[in-house]
């Protein structure tokens, strides 16, 4: 069983227990919103996970889990034209923070290589 697998398997089984927690039905929803569910489970899901391991399998994780911050902030950034849902000053500031983070790991993990 790989990572990515196992992951999901997790989650699944993390979620399911919140819906039954919180007492959220899992049907009754239009058609629209089961499509946007698979779509989010299979484009999203699936493929932000397994770039991510396979990220893993061939850099370094000291490179690869820091970008994986950068996430949130491109999502937060698609939701303006996507959803008109669009960032605050300080959420702003919080994701350039975040990037310059990432931007300063990236250069010393690659200064590091060529020195």
């Amino acid at each position: 069983i790989t990572y990515f697998w196992l992951a999901t398997a997790i989650a699944v089984v993390v979620l399911f227990l919140l819906t039954q927690l919180l007492s959220q039905p899992l049907t009754g929803y239009p058609l629209q919103s089961y499509l946007s569910f698979l779509g989010l489970g299979l484009l999203v899901h699936a493929f932000g996970q397994y770039s991510f391991s396979y990220a893993l399998g061939y850099l370094p994780a000291s490179l690869v889990a820091p970008a994986g911050l950068g996430q949130p902030v491109v999502t937060a950034l698609l939701a303006g034209p996507l959803l008109g849902q669009y960032l605050t000053p300080g959420q702003a500031a919080g994701g350039v923070a975040v990037l310059v983070g990432v931007l300063v790991v990236h250069r010393s993990r690659t200064g590091r290589r060529s020195a």
